[in-house]
């Protein structure tokens, strides 16, 4: 409940200050007050205003739902100027929060009022007001969303948080976590969308990683979170999705869990980004084959060239990873467009590591590193450039081979020829 939107709904309620009689013209008590509250307010002496609302509070059957915003106000105003009294302060924001639940109980939950109860609750500290603050900033965050204040979503996820360390209960315990992941991406998406800036995502992100530290402590709630996933397919399709982006960043890409996600996802969105899902899991669980297939799957799914590249450098790099270096070679040389580099490295790395494999002779072995040279060169790494010369074969090699510097030599595995040199 923003502080203008309450002034104006109290300028208004001031228009009504004369009209504080009964229809026989006889003043009661209950309009007595309101009207003396009402003069208060115009004159902007709000303890005054605080105390005849406080009266008519108790003096009317019920107290319109008009008057309340201007009552809140005032006492807003009252104990922001005694808070560092250490009497009138407390005494003040326990008047502010028994005004905000009478006016509940008469006229029902107010949504503009909960960001600002939840807060008074937790300012107030009493027993149970962490659960109390909860559920009124959940009512008021969800309410506002995008346009809720950081501050508030900040503290509505602490309190989650300190409420989740606190509880005793497992069953509640494994609740409030439940929340904690649910809410992560809600209110990332509150986040995103109101613009308030990468530090409030990374607010977030160190409370669930407080949370959710390992795959132990996340995995049991997922098959109770697929049971709960929307039904409206660009938000079942953004839930799966954050899911599989969480297990991801607690390294728990090998579980039964995952896979379901990543079913899930290939069948409610068949995309290239689901079909790389679907490799990627193939690979943690060592199915290189598999994998390599469905990169292939998905390279004829991509419609841009630099998402052909990412896939073509995936590729090489599984043949790479599982040790079928001739496939990664021949693979990484056929990378195209911006990851064209890193291909050329791939490729560099397989001859390299290939190099005991292809000749007969400590020379012939040896000689590979020219190859090796000259894929490293187009890699543009200098290090790994370096390395392999230094891996070439030396004057003693070529002596002892009846060779010498400016002859030709033939890679058998590569099938290219190349002068003899030495680095």
């Amino acid at each position: 409940m923003k502080i203008e939107r309450l002034l104006l709904a109290a300028l208004f309620v001031i228009s009504f200050g004369g009209l504080t009689f009964a229809q026989d013209d006889q003043p009661n008590e209950c309009t007595r007050f309101k009207a003396i509250a009402g003069n208060a307010y115009q004159a902007k002496e709000y303890e005054k205003v605080t105390h005849y609302y406080v009266k008519a509070l108790n003096e009317c059957d019920k107290l319109e739902l008009k008057f309340y915003n201007p009552f809140i106000y005032a006492v807003q105003m009252s104990y922001g100027n005694a808070k560092a009294d250490s009497v009138a302060g407390p005494a003040y924001l326990d008047t502010l929060i028994m005004v905000y639940e009478a006016g509940q109980k008469a006229h029902g939950i107010q949504m503009d009022w909960q960001t600002y109860l939840g807060y008074y609750y937790l300012l107030q500290g009493e027993p149970g007001g962490m659960k109390k603050a909860d559920a009124a900033l959940k009512n008021g965050i969800h309410h506002s969303a995008e346009k809720v204040s950081k501050s508030f979503l900040q503290q509505y996820y602490a309190n989650l948080y300190n409420l989740w360390v606190q509880e005793q209960d497992e069953n509640l315990k494994n609740e409030y976590k439940k929340r904690i992941i649910s809410e992560y991406f809600k209110l990332s998406e509150y986040v995103n969308k109101g613009n308030m800036g990468p530090e409030m995502i990374t607010f977030l992100s160190s409370i669930i990683d407080n949370a959710v530290t390992d795959c132990a402590s996340i995995l049991p709630e997922i098959n109770a979170f697929m049971k709960e996933l929307p039904q409206e397919i660009e938000a079942k399709k953004a839930t799966v999705k954050n899911f599989m982006a969480l297990i991801e960043s607690k390294d728990c890409t090998k579980s039964k869990e995952y896979a379901m996600l990543v079913d899930t996802i290939i069948a409610i969105d068949p995309s290239v980004d689901a079909v790389l899902a679907k490799a990627k899991l193939q690979i943690s669980q060592g199915n290189t084959s598999g994998a390599i297939a469905t990169f292939r799957q998905a390279l004829t799914m991509a419609k841009d060239a630099d998402g052909k590249s990412d896939i073509e450098l995936e590729i090489a790099n599984a043949y790479y990873r599982s040790g079928s270096h001739q496939a990664a070679h021949n693979a990484g040389v056929a990378v195209s467009g911006k990851n064209s580099a890193k291909g050329f490295e791939i490729a560099a790395r397989s001859v390299n590591a290939m190099m005991n494999d292809c000749g007969v002779s400590t020379f012939d072995r040896k000689a590979n590193n020219y190859y090796a040279v000259e894929l490293a060169e187009k890699s543009g790494n200098t290090a790994l450039v370096n390395a392999y010369k230094a891996q070439c074969p030396t004057s003693s090699d070529i002596f002892n081979e009846d060779k010498a510097v400016g002859e030709t030599v033939t890679l058998s595995c590569w099938n290219k020829t190349y002068t003899i040199k030495t680095y």
